[in-house]
This record gives structure tokens, sequence and C-alpha cells, in this order.
């Protein structure tokens, strides 16, 4: 058979999963970090990042044939969670649609949007899953992958409850900002994000 393409509280307070082991990667840094690249996917879709430059890129770099594995690089600032590493398959939550990159790929560069990045080490394998909340993607001709993310969360630093509640906050203070107002930028953001992270945790919004 086929493989198959899978698709913080913003007070300051640790999101806490189960078992009540605090977790700085899902905090404020997260949601925040979405938030500030909000004015700048604004400019980056005005732009047509997703049409003409892309093309451009894929018209560019033919794909190198002969690969077998994808080489893995998945990082944030604040950690590195694969550094060259030989995978199989990696689903990515482009801008513009889900996709899965394998070896012999075509060259690729795509925004992040809020979502799971899904890395098969091997064929058939269970996916190891990571939230991210933005980022850039690049795969290049010879099949390695960049993902560079604003933040990644392992499935289990994210508690569904905090993220409900904090949820909640953001949608208030979208309602309350005025339409056009960097206030309204920011609070569509963490919505999205924090919409993202209960869909990921298997809440529907």
């Amino acid at each position: 058979a086929g493989r198959r393409l899978d698709a913080g509280d913003r007070t300051g307070r640790s999101i806490v999963c189960a078992g009540g082991r605090s977790r700085s990667v899902a905090t404020t840094t997260m949601f925040g970090s979405a938030a500030r690249l909000a004015a700048r996917r604004a400019v980056v879709a005005q732009r047509g990042f997703h049409g003409s430059a892309a093309r451009r890129f894929a018209a560019d770099n033919v794909a190198e044939a002969g690969a077998t594995k994808v080489s893995l690089n998945l990082s944030a600032p604040t950690r590195s969670i694969f550094d060259g590493e030989k995978v199989d398959l990696v689903n990515i939550p482009g801008m513009t649609g889900e996709y899965g990159v394998a070896a012999d790929h075509a060259p690729t560069v795509s925004e992040l949007k809020p979502g799971l990045v899904q890395v098969y080490k091997t064929e058939g394998s269970e996916p190891e899953s990571y939230f991210v909340p933005a980022g850039i993607a690049v795969t290049h001709p010879d099949s390695s992958t960049d993902i560079a993310a604003a933040d990644i969360a392992k499935m289990d630093e994210l508690d569904l409850g905090a993220a409900q509640s904090a949820l909640a906050e953001a949608k208030k203070s979208l309602d309350a900002a005025s339409e056009g107002s960097k206030e309204h930028a920011v609070a569509q953001i963490e919505v999205d994000v924090l919409e993202a992270v209960c869909g990921a945790l298997g809440a529907s919004v």
C-alpha cells in the first residue's frame, strides 16, 4: 500500500501537560513568536511568495535523481530536533496545503501554517509528530529539507485544556480589536495557532 499524506497561554503561565509537568516550550513563546510573524506573513502573501517565487525556485532547481532518503533538518531558535538525519518521508503543513516530501521530491519553498510536521523515519513506521506555529520549509535538489520553525513542541508538551482556555481569551481580544489594526493581526494569528493546537490534539473548534 502507498504511504498516506497525513496531514500557551497568552498571559505567560506555562502550559502544563498531563502529569503536571511544566513545559517551557508550550508557553507564550510559541504563540508570541507566531503573533510577531503576522505582519511579515501579510507582506509575504502580498508579494506572491507562493506563486511566482516558488515557481521560479522550482524552475531553476531540477531535482537531482538518485536520492533514497530525505536528509532532514528541523529546528527552531530554542531547540533542534533533527540535524541531517535520514528519514523516509516528512509531511509538512504548507500554507497552501499539506504535502509530503520523500526522496527525489522536486525542489520546493513553502511558508508553514500552524500544524503538524510528521516524520516517518522508515517506510511503514509510525510518525513522530511535532507542532509548529509558523516557519519556512525548503527542499533542495538533493532532497535535503530544511524546516525552520518559529517554535516546536512535541505532542506531550501541549495541553488541550490550556490551549482551549487561551483560545477563548484570544477570540475575545480579536473581537475587541479594530479590524486592520496591529492588535487585530496579533489576535488573529493567536487564534489561528491555538485552533491548530486544539485540532492537533483531536478537538473540534
